[in-house]
């Protein structure tokens, strides 16, 4: 009785070991599975930060289901197969790229139906025998009996299938898998008895592209076939038809695994053998494992905080997984990449691409140009090449190095000038400005909203109701424009500076004063009638996504004259109280990417994400306080539908992440972030060139949540905005906490 009771003792001690050493192994607070449900749009699947490669699950493709924007969402109950590259958290979609799927029995060569997965190679799953880190994916196939393994390098995608024993053990390739896009054709071809080679060419949200790819397996198989215009070919090696495909069948072992490694490449076949051969050769599954999950927790560790709650923590960390997810490589191991579609190649810098800058330039790239300069480096010196380079340029949204014009504004500029401005080193800034001032002379239908109206900005001095989303432009381009006039300022480009200074005040031309709004202005000059603001139908030609609610407050390069427009500090907190209190009430069917209310302000959609902030600028920070407090309680929870809406490749886990450390860009271009409140007990930054940036918050509590003093690095600190430098340097910013707000 003794032994059995000191056994238990040590198997309980042993148990408590492990949970403590996983809790303290920072990627055990990562969740990938948040934001997989509701609207959030994410992937569960292994990728590497800022890789070319997302390998993930994918369930649904058609254009019709917009919450599989990434091909996977949390509702599912199958599998259709794995492919290599995702979108994370976007509100369109595409890639899907050559997907792989492992199945027992009959060959089946079309995916059948999510409620008839029997009808092709499709297979359910339960959530139950699902798991998700970074850099690993695992999940059972019910249906076959399969466990199914992932993990990736940057331009590989490792996969690792268990079978149960079998005489027909089958991998399927179909390269005909897109999400949300069109196949021109495909080709499959079969080499040797371990390899297969082709490429897919398609049209979708990044433009028409070939995706090439080398796909290697870890033993030989048995036998082989392809499948063309609707029929299955035993036995013979190529196809080249619209639905080009192929599959492989091995006699398999119970419990027996066939690894699969599969490179891509934008270019060549070529390209993805020599990918494949830099980045796999010689590299079995576990070892790819182990080195992206060291990179994962390398790059994670980083960012250190304790106490909170352990949801705190899972939001917090996730959201920092999330953020480091793109931009993403978009070139060959040899330097070759496409941009705007044409084959290039380059020495001189890393190419990037998927530049969600719509949302992306409020807070993701300001956070990386804390954290990581090396690649907001990269990302811009990708931007600018788009000019020197391609001769093309710099893109409004770009995906596979083409730019599909989602959205408006020209925010490429802000990224840039914000990593000038804060003196992240290795951009040349002549080739910068030239870039930049391109794209504000340069007018490009929207493919979301029309016309960009360019042209009669800069004739008018606002962009007339007549196009599209008017309102919505003018102030994201007078917002641009600041940025341009702040890089010439800087290279003495007195002429330049100041066309881009008058354009930088065109917010001026589009407020009107009778109704105490930014407003739709006509060519004629004259306001556009009045209209009721709960009428969504008559609401939405003139802004876009954040809709006037939080436009009304987009000014954020001139605050001060955004306050006088509504009369001063008194005014502009009332306008604000207005909002954040006067509830909604939309007539008419509403755009689901407006939501996340609070009040009127829908903080779901990114341009309202810097407007809590404000009420620092209206002499009542305790307000924001108050307000950031109630945001991360409420629009952030720890399961799949936890983030309010798209989380827009990290823009929305960026929020979240500054507004723990109690500071925020509301002005990306300016080397100084609006204070707020810290989440946490303790959270520490450590920089890229040594330095650790510490925030404290002393008695910080549920109920003391309002700042009382601060004190940066022991002197009392009385500026509610933190120098970039500062961070930089490394040192201590100490909040102490109360439950009164200072007034």
């Amino acid at each position: 009785m003794k032994k059995e009771l000191l056994i238990c003792l040590f198997t309980s001690i042993v148990s408590i070991a492990n949970a403590q050493q996983n809790k303290n192994d920072v990627l055990s607070w990562v969740d990938p599975f948040i934001g997989t449900g509701g609207h959030g749009h994410t992937f569960p699947g292994a990728t590497t930060p800022f890789g070319m490669i997302q390998l993930s699950p994918d369930q649904n493709t058609k254009s019709g289901d917009w919450d599989w924007c990434s091909g996977y969402h949390y509702s599912s109950k199958t599998i259709m197969g794995f492919s290599h590259n995702h979108l994370s958290g976007t509100g369109w979609a595409d890639l899907g790229d050559i997907l792989v799927m492992p199945t027992v029995g009959q060959v089946k060569m079309v995916p059948g139906s999510e409620e008839n997965p029997e009808t092709g190679y499709r297979s359910t799953f339960s959530h139950d025998k699902e798991t998700a880190s970074p850099g690993y994916y695992s999940v059972m196939l019910d249906s076959y009996g399969i466990k199914a393994e992932l993990t990736a390098s940057p331009r590989v995608g490792f996969h690792k299938y268990t079978f149960p024993k079998s005489e027909e053990a089958n991998i399927i390739i179909d390269p005909t898998n897109k999400i949300f896009g069109n196949i021109y054709h495909t080709l499959v071809s079969v080499e040797g008895n371990n390899k297969i080679k082709g490429y897919c060419y398609s049209n979708g949200w990044g433009g028409k592209r070939f995706a090439y790819f080398v796909m290697e397996f870890s033993k030989p198989f048995k036998s082989y076939g392809v499948y063309a215009e609707g029929k299955i070919k035993n036995n013979e090696k190529i196809a080249l038809a619209k639905d080009a495909k192929a599959f492989v069948r091995f006699a398999t072992e119970n419990n027996e695994s066939i690894e699969v490694k599969v490179s891509l490449s934008p270019v060549s076949t070529e390209n993805a053998q020599e990918n494949f051969d830099t980045e796999a050769k010689g590299v079995d599954f576990v070892q790819a494992k182990e080195t992206a999950q060291k990179t994962w927790r390398d790059l994670i560790g980083r960012f250190q905080v304790t106490g909170g709650t352990d949801s705190q923590r899972k939001i917090f960390y996730t959201g920092v997984y999330h953020t480091f997810i793109a931009p993403n490589l978009y070139m060959d191991a040899n330097g070759d990449y496409v941009a705007a579609q044409e084959n290039m190649n380059t020495k001189w810098f890393t190419n990037y691409s998927t530049y969600s800058y719509w949302d992306g330039f409020r807070a993701t790239h300001p956070l990386l140009t804390i954290m990581d300069q090396k690649h907001t480096k990269e990302f811009a010196n990708s931007l600018i090449s788009r000019y020197t380079d391609r001769k093309d340029h710099m893109p409004i949204w770009e995906l596979c190095g083409y730019d599909n014009f989602c959205m408006l504004g020209y925010h490429s500029v802000s990224v840039i000038w914000d990593a000038i401005s804060k003196g992240v080193p290795g951009i040349d800034a002549e080739k910068a400005f030239a870039a930049m001032k391109d794209a504000s002379l340069t007018d490009k239908m929207s493919s979301s909203d029309g016309d960009g109206g360019l042209n009669d900005y800069i004739k008018l001095g606002y962009n007339p109701s007549e196009n599209g989303a008017s309102v919505s432009a003018t102030l994201e381009y007078a917002y641009d424009d600041w940025c341009i006039q702040q890089l010439a300022e800087k290279l003495g480009k007195k002429e330049d500076a100041e066309v881009y200074k008058k354009r930088s005040m065109n917010f001026l031309n589009t407020f009107n004063k009778e109704n105490n709004h930014f407003w739709p202005r006509q060519k004629n000059g004259k306001f556009i009638s009045d209209f009721a603001l709960n009428d969504w139908k008559k609401l939405q030609p003139h802004w876009v996504s954040g809709n006037i609610w939080a436009y009304d407050f987009f000014v954020p390069h001139q605050i001060d004259e955004m306050m006088d427009l509504y009369g001063g500090k008194k005014g502009f907190e009332e306008k604000l109280d207005k909002t954040f209190t006067e509830a909604l009430n939309m007539q008419g069917e509403q755009h689901v990417d407006i939501s996340g209310f609070i009040g009127s302000l829908g903080f779901g959609d990114e341009p309202g994400h810097h407007v809590p902030y404000l009420y620092n600028y209206a002499g009542t920070p305790y307000k924001t306080q108050k307000m950031i407090k109630y945001i991360r309680d409420n629009m952030y929870a720890a399961k799949p539908d936890g983030i309010v809406n798209n989380e827009d490749c990290g823009q929305m886990s960026a929020w979240y992440i500054f507004s723990s450390l109690g500071f925020y860009p509301v002005t990306p271009g300016k080397p100084v972030y609006a204070i707020g409140a810290p989440q946490f007990p303790k959270a520490s930054l450590q920089l890229e060139n040594g330095k650790t940036f510490t925030v404290v918050a002393d008695k910080i509590s549920d109920k003391n949540i309002y700042v009382q003093k601060m004190f940066l690095n022991g002197k009392e600190y009385k500026s509610w905005e933190l120098n970039h430098s500062d961070i930089m340097k490394g040192g201590e910013l100490r909040f102490v906490m109360g439950s009164k707000p200072v007034k």
